[in-house]
């Protein structure tokens, strides 16, 4: 093989190897800011999940205490309705 077409071959191989080295250095590079992206927005999204979890963690907490009081407040009117038919039948002759 002539030399001068073997030193251009070699200077060739020599500059793709570089090019391809580089490539994956930037795409490694590109992988890694990707990957951080995602945790951090990740991160973000979990967070976001936790307060409203906890939001709806309050609002059915006040439903449940809402159903209570009207659960009790519906037993004295019954109760009530019955110590009025009571007292009412017992009047009957």
């Amino acid at each position: 093989m002539d030399p001068e077409l073997k030193a251009y071959l070699e200077g060739m191989f020599h500059n793709l190897t570089q090019q391809i080295a580089e490539s994956r250095q930037h795409a490694e590079q590109l992988n890694q800011e990707t990957r951080q992206d995602l945790m951090a927005h990740t991160d973000r999204r979990i967070h976001e999940t936790q307060v409203l979890i906890e939001d709806v963690r309050h609002e059915v907490q006040l439903v449940a205490e809402g159903v209570t009081t009207v659960r009790d407040q519906l037993g004295r009117v019954l109760d009530d309705h019955e110590e009025r038919i009571t007292r009412l039948e017992r009047r009957r002759p």
